[in-house]
């Protein structure tokens, strides 16, 4: 039954950071287009809205059954009678007072979703869901492995900020991949003119991402490993290797579709004669690609966090 648990459990954070990585790349993509006036961005902008309120259920949902996981965990009880226990988590706990502050940060965020307007929000309720977004990652902090020495600390803070890079990576590359880019714009200099700027903002911000992760997640391997000595013969080690190999393969992917297919892609974009539609495919299916490359990720970083490293105490 042990067993079981530990699996529902990195099922649970992994759904959840999927759902709350979704909801960072769509607050981010709608924050870039909230201002864009044309046929394109007004198709998109729906699809943002729809996406942004499933994300809320689901991570709501999940952050439930994260908790409700963890307390049967600690108190070694079946689930069908871990309500006892969810309460004393709740109550008495340092991981109970972080979810609280987590729930009540996605609560912000759901009440933003639910009363955005029919076509666009203003820059300030974009700019209170991606915050609210930013305090429940903090919350995620305080309970990982760098939360071990408090709450409020630099490893806490380095690995908030590596929790928010990833999920900035992660939830830009599905939005684009699955939902704006699937499609090529419409003819019309406005569509198209909208759809490079928002291309190009995605390279730049997950070209950022990617460089503050490798530096916080740096940090956290040092921390967890101490020395390299440590990366062999233990699971942590091992997982994280395989952590490693996945975000190296979405970087080249995206190194890909930066350097190679995006140059054509916004040159097409900007010319109205333009009518070759393969750049805009093949960026669209790399996209794709990366996603399920750092969904994966995801997993292998909810094991990780299940595992502990060489240096725990």
């Amino acid at each position: 039954m042990e067993a079981d648990l530990l699996q529902a459990q990195r099922t649970a954070v992994v759904v959840l950071n999927l759902a709350v990585a979704v909801l960072v790349g769509a607050g981010a993509a709608h924050l870039w287009l909230r201002t864009a006036a044309s046929p394109w961005a007004g198709a998109v902008l729906p699809r943002l809205r729809g996406a942004t309120r499933l994300g809320v259920a689901v991570a709501m949902t999940a952050y439930v059954a994260v908790l409700w996981l963890e307390a049967a965990s600690m108190a070694e009880v079946p689930l069908a009678g871990a309500w006892p226990a969810v309460v004393s988590v709740l109550g008495a706990t340092h991981y109970g007072s972080a979810w609280l502050a987590g729930t009540a940060a996605l609560v912000v965020v759901g009440l933003t979703s639910v009363t955005l307007p029919a076509r666009r929000a203003t820059a300030g309720v974009d700019a209170v869901r991606l915050l609210a977004l930013g305090l429940f990652l903090y919350s995620r902090s305080m309970v990982s492995h760098a939360g071990a020495a408090g709450g409020f600390t630099w490893a806490v803070a380095i690995d908030w900020v590596h929790l928010v890079l990833v999920s900035a990576w992660v939830g830009e590359v599905i939005v684009a991949g699955l939902l704006l880019l699937d499609r090529a714009p419409a003819d019309g200099s406005a569509s198209r003119a909208d759809c490079a700027r928002y291309i190009e903002r995605l390279s730049q911000s997950a070209t950022i991402a990617l460089a503050g992760i490798v530096v916080t997640g740096a940090f956290g391997v040092w921390r967890g490993l101490g020395t390299l000595d440590n990366v062999f013969g233990n699971p942590y080690g091992t997982t994280l290797l395989v952590k490693i190999a996945l975000v190296l393969g979405a970087a080249a992917l995206g190194a890909t579709n930066r350097f190679v297919v995006m140059p054509g892609l916004l040159a097409g974009l900007r010319d109205p004669q333009a009518a070759d539609a393969r750049p805009g495919r093949r960026f669209a299916a790399i996209l794709k690609v990366e996603a399920l490359v750092l969904v994966a990720a995801l997993v292998a970083a909810a094991f990780l966090s299940s595992t502990p490293p060489p240096l725990a105490a």
